[in-house]
């Protein structure tokens, strides 16, 4: 079984791709709130890092997942950008909270996403393509060694692990909301940004996104705009956009 959650589209891309090459199922995290595990099965999980990190949305929904059964291998796959800070760690402590296995601990490099602060943008249209073009082995390399049952952090962690998740995420976790966030008159009210919110953050108010003060920061939004209409503060001006892989 394989459980995901997924905003701009790359972990759900991931987890489906590992999921065929495994033969198991793969399931939305933000759906399943009981996992019934069959006797030998194993258990992944797919995710984003924000902020060399679980998202901590995923981590309260992997706290309220309730299984049934006994996973025979536990792994987790994070996307990321560049690196992943110490979340192997973190996602190890977290299926000891739940009383599970913490076996491996793999990750995919993705294109980037997060473009809030300065020097934060897109890749370049040339490493878009590399990362996307990479994955699939990378991908089909995880998949043998689960179905080998390897065991360890197999993630790439990134110079300066420490600092980048002990010292500068607590802030990054603070700094996350939606205050900023607004549209220009290019917006045509069309609901994209709504459907692609993976926490369900938006509603459209007289044809203009409205949100509602639950914001993980993930930025779905202001990529899935076709417009470019979206924006947050002076913070996006002059940033790319990455929708490759979101919804339709």
């Amino acid at each position: 079984m394989i459980l995901y959650f997924s905003a701009t589209g790359n972990s759900r891309c991931v987890a489906r791709r590992l999921g065929e090459r495994l033969g198991e199922r793969v399931a939305d995290l933000r759906t399943c709130g009981e996992v019934r595990l069959a006797d030998g099965e194993c258990l992944g999980f797919v995710f984003p890092i924000h902020c060399w990190g679980i998202p901590p949305t995923v981590a309260e929904l992997i706290r309220r997942l309730s299984t049934t059964g006994s996973a025979a291998y536990c792994f987790m796959v994070a996307t990321c950008g560049d690196d992943t800070g110490l979340t192997a760690r973190e996602w190890s402590a977290l299926m000891c909270e739940k009383g599970l296995t913490a076996d491996a601990q793999f990750s995919v490099q993705m294109p980037n996403t997060y473009v809030l602060l300065p020097g934060f943008d897109v890749d370049s249209p040339a490493l878009e393509a590399r990362k996307l073009e990479t994955m699939p082995s990378r991908v089909d390399t995880i998949a043998d060694l689960v179905r080998n049952r390897r065991c360890g952090d197999l993630t790439h962690h990134g110079k300066f692990a420490w600092l980048k998740s002990k010292a500068i995420r607590p802030g990054f976790i603070k700094r996350i909301n939606d205050k900023k966030f607004h549209v220009d008159d290019s917006c045509r009210g069309c609901g994209r940004c709504a459907a692609n919110c993976p926490v369900g953050n938006i509603e459209i108010v007289d044809n203009r996104p409205r949100w509602k003060g639950n914001c993980i920061n993930c930025l779905a939004c202001y990529h899935t705009c076709s417009h470019h209409a979206i924006a947050y503060g002076k913070a996006t001006a002059r940033k790319g956009q990455y929708n490759k892989l979101l919804k339709r």
